[in-house]
């Protein structure tokens, strides 16, 4: 089965635009984030399988530092914002809500690319500079999972009744007191689930483009708005490991 991994990157960040949550957008300069990306796609080779494409949407200023770098790598095809979107590059460059910012990429290479990726059975985001190891089974992506849906198990925070999250408030719905968020990391879908899932990228940036929604996370919004499709979602164990973007911390879960 053909799989295509949607690599969202930015190995050129500016720190001059700070994010809702940090006065910087990168802790790790840009040489130290190409590393961090070299070894993302290094990683992917060695567990991804046959029949596997690496498409990397990236948002830096000078694609051509990277892009010819990385032509050793045959199945991959580096996608510069600049260059092929430019009508979003500035807002994924300064926009302070890093999650409208992936959603934006997200919702735009998908539309822009559907032609192009219908020859693929299963899709994969992944953020760049990340990695995954052995866990990362191919064996769930054959002919009959296709309508389905692949996150790791939602992680659950107890809720604080000043959080400013009421529309994502399940709580009555759940029979417990906790905000569920998904993985944003690593996750996947079927061709089935592809429309379904543009759709979602979209309203995810609707929501966190607006000033009334620039509190929320596509973590929370993605498993709120996937609960349509409880019946299709596959829980899977793999581990992500990766430096946290914007304080340099080592992470594994």
């Amino acid at each position: 089965m053909k799989k295509a991994f949607i690599i969202t990157s930015a190995i050129e960040v500016d720190n001059a635009y700070p994010l809702t949550y940090s006065h910087v957008r990168s802790h790790f300069n840009s040489a130290d984030r190409f590393r961090q990306t070299i070894f993302t796609i290094a990683n992917l080779d060695a567990v991804a399988g046959d029949d596997s494409t690496f498409f990397i949407v990236d948002a830096s200023e000078e694609p051509t530092n990277y892009s010819g770098v990385l032509t050793y790598q045959k199945n991959l095809v580096f996608v510069s914002i600049k260059d092929e979107f430019p009508d979003i590059y500035r807002l994924v460059k300064e926009h302070p809500n890093k999650s409208f910012c992936e959603s934006l990429i997200l919702s735009t290479f998908m539309h822009r690319y559907k032609d192009r990726l219908a020859e693929y059975d299963y899709f994969f985001k992944m953020s760049g500079r990340y990695f995954t190891d052995s866990s990362f089974n191919t064996n769930l992506f054959t002919v009959d999972n296709t309508d389905k849906l692949f996150f790791k198990e939602p992680l659950k925070f107890a809720w604080i009744e000043n959080w400013p999250f009421s529309m994502v408030d399940r709580r009555q719905i759940q029979g417990d007191n906790n905000l569920y968020q998904y993985c944003s990391v690593l996750y996947g879908w079927g061709k089935d689930r592809y429309d379904s899932m543009l759709d979602i990228f979209r309203v995810i940036g609707e929501i966190t483009s607006h000033p009334n929604g620039i509190q929320y996370d596509i973590e929370t919004l993605l498993y709120f708005f996937t609960r349509n499709f409880e019946q299709s979602i596959i829980g899977v164990n793999w581990t992500v490991y990766g430096w946290d973007g914007t304080g340099g911390t080592f992470l594994r879960y």
